[in-house]
Formats: C-alpha cells, structure tokens, sequence
C-alpha cells in the first residue's frame, strides 16, 4: 500500500480507519526506516480487535448512553496514542451526529430530485433545522465533557485533536456549535478539521457558506480533506473533474500554516486521477509538485 503511493511520487500519507492492527505495525516499520511520514490518523485507528472499523463506531456525544461515551473516548486516546507513535500531527474525528435522520433523508432526496430553491425545499430545511434545535443540546453538553477530558491527553501528546465537518445536517458540530466549541476550548491542541468536499455539500444544499466557512475559522484549522463535489452532493471525485463545484483557491491563505493537506480520492480511483489531482492543487497553488512542500501531504 505504501509502495504504490509514494511511486506515485507522495512522501506523507494520512492513516485512515480501516486500516488493521497488522498494517499498522507495518507501517509503523516504514515510518521508523524513514521511507514515509504520517501527516494525520483519522480515528479509531487502528482497527478494533474483533475486526470492526469505521469512522463513527464510537460517538462522545451521545448522553443516553454515557458507556458507549466513555468507550468513544478512551478509542480516541488510543487513537491519539498510535497517531504519536508515528509521528503524526493530527487526529481525525467525527464527533458524533444527532437523531434527525429522517429529515436529512428528505433534504437528500430533494436534492437528488434537483428541487433545491423551491418551497418543498424551504419547509423541509425549516423542519429539519426546528428538529435539530430540540436535540441537539445534550449532544453538545456531552461534547464537551468529552472535550474537558481529551483535550489534556492530546496536549501531553503534542498533537492536534480535529472535529471534521460532516456534510449532513445531523452531524455534530454545525458552524455555529463548532465557534462556540473554538472559543469555549483555546487549546493549541483542538481546531476544526475541514473537508472540502463535505464542506462544499452543505454549501450546495444551502446550510453554509463554504468560502466564508474556510475564512471565519482559518486560524483554527488544522487539516484539510481534499476532493471535489459534482452535482449537489457527489464528493470524493479527484479534481480537476468536470462539473465540479468545490473552488479550490479558497485554500491558498492556509497555505502558511504547517498542517496537513491530503488528498481523499474515493475507492478505486485510479493512480492518474490522483497524481493529476496533486499537480493541479500544486500548480493552482504555484508549489513544486507533490512530495516537494515539507509542509503539505498531497
């Protein structure tokens, strides 16, 4: 696996959630010999024991199950743990959602009927926004526990703990519920993971602003996801792709700052997508290539 990415010409990968406890130690090796870098660790990584993997296996935010809270928290220290191990820089969470999933069904298949904009799509959105706001607050208090106590192990670590932006309604934290977590925590050591793919859906659905997103909270992101959406919500496609809607010179002011950059193709993308994919990232951002930035992973 690692082979095929840096004769692809990468020197820095980030370690996703499906990846075994086998293939950790392996990577572990490679790290060690100095043949990659480990830019980030997207929890709960690496797999469980008994096999199950997936980004939202555990939740800190649920309340009415205060077990699998305390479970969720101690899978992402031992995240955190390994991402150490490897020298990496960040971890990657998805928080938790809230139980509005039938509205969100309804707003997909509005969009998927190209309905967007229409009063169908405004009473829908107004619905689901009214569920979520009746919901959402033992989430968040939850959240925040869960925070008070994650966030002096990560910073013993060293390394950044990012919330991921979800590109459904019922992900956990919305743009609103992640300021108020920013200035709630100041920590070094938290900030928002941003993925522009998903961050573009909720654009294309009409929950936010993608541009004013990216800027309101630049100086506390500490990671990006990057891969372009095609219609209103088909993401993970590999730009430049026709049709795509993500604008991807809204990044070039994070380019300062040393965090991640990682391209997230979806499965089975081929290698000359994704080689593509980074010499256009590059050359819109007048870099060197890919592998030639000290401080980016694409």
């Amino acid at each position: 696996m690692l082979r095929e990415i840096c004769d692809l010409g990468f020197d820095s990968v980030e370690l996703g959630y499906a990846l075994t406890r086998a293939q950790a130690e392996g990577v572990r090796e490679w790290v060690d010999a100095g043949h990659v870098e480990v830019s980030s660790v997207h929890a709960f990584c690496p797999g469980s024991i008994d096999g199950k993997t997936g980004p939202e296996l555990f939740s800190i935010t649920n309340q009415s199950d205060k077990d699998g809270t305390k479970r969720g928290i101690q899978a992402v220290k031992e995240t955190g743990e390994f991402a150490y191990s490897v020298g990496a820089k960040a971890v990657v969470l998805h928080a938790g959602r809230v139980a509005i999933r039938r509205h969100v069904k309804k707003l997909e298949k509005i969009a998927d009927k190209g309905l967007l904009d229409t009063p169908k799509h405004t009473r829908v959105m107004e619905r689901m926004m009214a569920a979520r706001d009746r919901r959402v607050k033992d989430n968040l208090d939850t959240l925040c526990e869960s925070l008070n106590e994650l966030l002096p192990y990560f910073e013993k670590l060293g390394i950044a703990l990012g919330l991921e932006n979800l590109p459904t309604y019922d992900g956990i934290p919305n743009e609103p519920e992640m300021q108020i977590l920013l200035d709630s925590f100041p920590s070094p050591s938290f900030g928002c993971w941003h993925d522009s793919g998903h961050a573009q859906v909720r654009h294309n659905l009409g929950l936010t602003h993608h541009a004013g997103i990216v800027s309101r909270f630049s100086d506390r992101i500490v990671g990006l996801h990057l891969h372009d959406v095609v219609r209103a919500a088909s993401d993970h496609h590999m730009p430049p792709v026709e049709g795509g809607t993500v604008n991807f010179k809204i990044f070039s002011p994070l380019l300062v700052k040393d965090i991640p950059f990682v391209l997230e193709p979806s499965r089975g993308t081929d290698e000359t997508s994704v080689k593509r994919a980074a010499e256009f990232l590059c050359r819109l951002w007048e870099l060197g290539g890919a592998g030639d930035d000290d401080d980016k992973t694409i």
